[in-house]
This record gives structure tokens, sequence and C-alpha cells, in this order.
């Protein structure tokens, strides 16, 4: 006979989070949510595992799953800027561009100067025809990022597109992984 064991009475919790760590290298999502989901079974989980599974639900495309953890770590880390932006993404790419863009505010509030916050509330912004909005955030955006930061480059290209008036030919071509290396899938985002 053989007896059935769950994986979290075979290794620790933080035993589980290491593995979880690796099968999100190599892209084992599903054994991945496996540990993860063990782990927040359990009394206080450790906040990466929360952080993580949030993450491994967007690239999932569980947006909603994934906000709901993202939320629940924010709660106890309200300055944690990645999730913040994460959260937002997973917002963006459940359509909800009010909630993406309130989130992108709040990091930019206390952080002025994010790129991919500044960025992205750009993008926002064009879709909604504030193309003034957006140029002042791209302002923001090239002035204090390097150079060579992938969201200047985009963004000057963003500001281009805004100023040639070719701004939704520029989102068909974000959405589509074109030359400005925009992930093609939305869990691209979330690695």
């Amino acid at each position: 006979m053989t007896v059935s064991r769950n994986i979290s009475d075979i290794f620790a919790a933080d035993e589980l989070l290491a593995l979880a760590r690796l099968d999100v290298e190599k892209n084992q999502l599903d054994s991945a949510l496996e540990k993860l989901k063990s782990i927040l079974g359990g009394p206080e989980p450790d906040p990466e595992a929360v952080s993580m599974a949030a993450r491994v639900y967007a690239q999932l495309g569980l947006f909603t799953r994934s906000q709901e953890l993202f939320r629940r770590f924010l709660v106890a880390h309200p300055g944690a800027v990645n999730e913040q932006f994460q959260l937002a993404m997973t917002h963006m790419n459940n359509s909800e561009p009010a909630e993406a863009e309130g989130f992108f505010n709040a990091i930019l509030a206390s952080t002025p100067t994010h790129p991919p916050a500044l960025f992205y509330c750009a993008l926002l912004l064009s879709q909604q025809g504030k193309t003034m909005d957006a140029k002042r955030s791209l302002d923001i955006l090239l002035q204090s990022a390097p150079a060579d930061n992938l969201y200047a480059g985009r963004g000057k290209e963003l500001r281009d597109a805004i100023d040639a008036g070719l701004q939704a030919s520029f989102e068909e071509e974000q959405r589509e992984g074109g030359a400005l290396g925009q992930p093609k899938t939305p869990g691209d985002t979330y690695q």
C-alpha cells in the first residue's frame, strides 16, 4: 500500500521556498506553484513566498489571484516598490487602467524618477489621449534615467511616436513585442 504524503510533510518551508526559486528560474511554474501554495497554507508564510507566488500567478495570467497576493504582501511591506510596480502591471494587463495608474502614481509619489513607473504611466496617459501629461512623464524619465536604461530608450521612442501622432501604432508594436523588446506574453513582465 502506497501512502500519499503532502510535500510539506517532506520539506520544511525554507526548503520549499529554495526549491520554488529553482523551479521559477527553470520556468517550471506548475512545480513552483505547488511548493508556494504549500508554504502559503502554513502559518505566517515567508514574505518572499507571497511575492513569488503573486509573480507566478501573474505569469500564468491569473491576475486577480496575483493582485490578492501582492496586496497581502504590501500590507506587511507598504514601501515595497517592486511589488507595487508589479501590482500595477497586473492591473494594466487585466485591462484596469485606472487602478494601474493609481499604483504608478503612488510609486512616483515616493520615487519620482522610477523609470518603469514613469514609462508605463506615460503609456497609459497616451492611451487615454492625455498627451501633454504623458510627455511630462517622459521628460522626467529622459532627464533622470541613464541613456542606456531600457526605459529611457523606450521612453524616447514613445515620445517620438506621440510627437508624430503615432501612439496607436506604437502601442500596437508594444503589444506584439516589437522593436522595443516588450514582452510578448504578460508573464514575461513578472520574471
